[in-house]
């Protein structure tokens, strides 16, 4: 099994045991359990872009943007407040186009 692939399944796995373990909390406390799985999701996303990115593979941009998209919404929804969908997936969409067209601008120096 390559590295990208166990990462991956880690990933996944990672995802199952945190809606596995909202679940079985739900059933014990009165508690909006979407913004906790929300964050989770979106930190396991980032920290698998991390994990490639420090053992020397490309990042997807794809998991990235979602996981910053569940790590907004979830964040958000902890301390209250309702981001608007669109208009955050705007915002994200043209500050990964400033990014990677910075990236492009660095690279080439």
């Amino acid at each position: 099994m390559n590295k990208n692939v166990a990462l991956t399944a880690l990933a996944w796995g990672l995802f199952f045991v945190l809606i596995g373990v909202s679940w079985a909390l739900t059933n014990y406390y009165v508690i909006d359990i979407v913004p906790y799985v929300a964050l989770g999701a979106g930190l396991i996303l980032i920290g698998l872009n991390i994990a490639r990115t420090s053992m020397g593979m490309g990042l997807s941009k794809f998991s990235l943007f979602i996981g910053i998209i569940a790590f907004a919404f979830g964040g958000a929804g902890l301390i209250g407040y309702k981001l608007p969908l669109l208009e955050t997936i705007i915002v994200l969409i043209g500050l990964f186009i400033i990014a990677e067209a910075v990236r492009s601008l660095t690279k080439s120096r």
